[in-house]
């Protein structure tokens, strides 16, 4: 009878040793630590811009003897003043700059190489505009210069802002008659 219960604890502990093994490979695993990547990019833009969207423009000038200035206010509504008796008609409008910058943000305006440019008119006749201005305008304030650069804060909620050129326009002794044109470019920093 001893052998009898002892086969049978065997069958029993056999069993017990299956079960376990049964519930061992059922049971799960423990977890494993896995990694993976992940590509990252952005892409930054410039939010500054700049365009012309008025060019400067002194109107029509009756020449004289002995010549005289042109001098051109930098602001929406421009005004031209004479010396030297010139006579002086039409349009007088200042060169317009617009544009978007960060918010919050400033200009620094590099007037044009010289503070001078020529305009170029019939028959290679010339004239100079030189001694050019700044002007702001609505949430672009002006805020004066050093040299030859112009500072202007921009307080607009979008970063929106707009400035005025004017200058002063030389015109010779019986300058030649016609149509005088030139162009001149303005650096913008921003700061």
């Amino acid at each position: 009878m001893g052998s009898v219960h002892l086969g049978w604890l065997r069958k029993r502990a056999r069993a017990a040793w299956l079960a376990g093994v049964v519930l061992a490979a059922l049971a799960p695993a423990p977890a494993a630590a896995q990694q993976a990547s992940a590509f990252m990019r952005t892409e930054i833009v410039d939010p500054s811009t700049i365009s012309n969207t008025a060019d400067l423009d002194f109107g029509v000038i009756a020449p004289n003897v002995s010549g005289g200035n042109v001098v051109l206010t930098p602001s929406a509504t421009a005004v031209c003043t004479t010396t030297g008796g010139l006579v002086r008609t039409g349009t007088c409008k200042a060169a317009v700059f617009t544009g978007f910058t960060f918010i919050g943000g400033g200009l620094r305006v590099m007037r044009p190489s010289g503070n001078s440019i020529t305009l170029t008119g019939p028959a290679g006749a010339t004239m100079q505009v030189n001694a050019f201005t700044f002007g702001g305008a609505g949430a672009t304030t002006y805020t004066g210069n050093n040299g030859a650069n112009h500072h202007f804060d921009v307080t607009s909620p979008d970063g929106s802002y707009t400035f005025y050129v004017g200058g002063r326009l030389v015109v010779g002794p019986s300058q030649r008659p016609g149509v005088y044109t030139g162009t001149f470019d303005v650096r913008i920093t921003y700061n």
